[in-house]
């Protein structure tokens, strides 16, 4: 089990199963003790929304066995004409607790995961900026220069044009930290440049706040800050026309305090003349983080782009590039896909998907995305019209 959602369970429980003693005490009416239990629980759980969703059913389905176990030695020695041990009804008594809990959270974070709660700006999904994993040492090598740059050229629906100083491709982690600054970009009031503590960014990301998150932040504000792109068909929502682009750093500095964990970020003319005009799209984070692997954290980004464009026909080949699948086998490649597919269809990000092939080869990929993500593109819409005379400040 999570070691740190179990916590949180033990720490709370014996909480509520003394209000529900006092409950007991005042009535009967086991409907009214259930709602203020459930009402209660509801606060409680409040610590357990930062977790993955399929831990917390993993604790869940953990926890209902150890119920039954229970249940059924308190049945046994009643049916032996016993009274039931004080300890082995106050282990009932927190375990039916405990499960409250985890209800009522996973029950928050499903509708959490349906809250479209961060943009990001278009162009940033329309090219393979992100990947889903990283190559190997030995094909990274090769396309470092001598001063540890990396460089490549990435093919996917739009091709683009990648340095990294850090020598580093930039993965779903980068990715969450740069949703993670476009929101403080809307929250320090949607200036080019502005400042915040990882405090900051590592709430508004719903990340844990501790060391590990701290030092993995200042390493994935390192390498955006030092990489530096060509877009061959960059969106300009001014102009209203694709263009292709000079190098640039999308984001023209960041610089990084690590005593006081700050940073301080300079956005590129064009990231911040097209996030003011609103040419992005809106995800939850939620249910990004909730997310089990790389793949499927970038096929949701992709998607919910597809989506906004109504284009629901990918192409396999032009896909796997995109997302920046490494892998020396095919095979390997197109079961992540499915897999990652899968994972949306299981989060109610898409209906259906099914896959068109030629022979055993998988060409194309049609889905139906889910009438939720379908009503959340159309309220997007509207917020791009609304956004369209908006000034522009440089």
């Amino acid at each position: 089990m999570s070691r740190a959602i179990i916590n949180t369970l033990e720490k709370y429980a014996p909480n509520l199963v003394a209000i529900r003693e006092q409950l007991t005490g005042r009535t009967a009416d086991e409907e009214m003790i259930k709602g203020q239990l459930e009402v209660e629980a509801d606060t409680y759980c409040t610590p357990l929304l930062n977790k993955r969703i399929y831990e917390l059913k993993r604790v869940h389905l953990q926890l209902m066995e150890k119920r039954n176990d229970l249940s059924s030695q308190f049945l046994n020695t009643r049916m032996e004409q016993k009274n039931p041990s004080d300890e082995m009804i106050e282990q009932l008594d927190t375990v039916e607790m405990q499960i409250l809990m985890l209800e009522k959270a996973i029950h928050k974070k499903q509708e959490q995961n349906r809250q479209l709660s961060h943009s990001v700006e278009r162009n940033f999904i329309d090219h393979p900026f992100i990947s889903s994993s990283s190559p190997n040492e030995v094909t990274l090598k090769k396309k470092r220069k001598e001063n540890g740059v990396l460089e490549l050229s990435k093919t996917g629906f739009r091709n683009l044009f990648y340095q990294n100083g850090n020598g580093k491709v930039l993965l779903p982690s980068d990715a969450r930290n740069m949703l993670g600054i476009f929101k403080m970009w809307e929250q320090k009031g949607k200036n080019k440049e502005f400042a915040f503590e990882f405090r900051e960014l590592l709430k508004c990301v719903q990340a844990d706040i501790n060391g590990g998150e701290y030092e993995a932040l200042h390493d994935s504000l390192d390498n955006l800050g030092k990489t530096s792109i060509v877009m061959e068909e960059y969106y300009d929502a001014e102009a209203k026309k694709r263009r292709r682009t000079k190098i640039h750093n999308p984001f023209q500095s960041v610089e990084i305090d690590r005593d006081s964990n700050q940073a301080y970020v300079k956005l590129s003319d064009d990231l911040f003349k097209n996030l003011l005009l609103g040419n992005v799209v809106s995800i939850s984070i939620s249910l990004f983080n909730d997310l089990a692997t790389p793949t499927s954290k970038n096929l949701y980004l992709v998607v919910v782009n597809k989506t906004k464009d109504k284009e629901f026909i990918l192409e396999v080949e032009p896909l796997i590039g995109h997302l920046g699948i490494n892998s020396n086998e095919k095979s390997k490649a197109y079961s992540l896909l499915k897999a990652s597919f899968e994972e949306l269809q299981n989060f109610d990000v898409i209906q259906s998907f099914t896959i068109l092939k030629n022979g055993r080869t998988p060409v194309k990929i049609i889905f139906q995305p889910s009438d939720w993500l379908l009503q959340a593109n159309s309220y997007d819409e509207q917020l791009l019209i609304d956004n369209a005379n908006a000034p522009i400040y440089i």
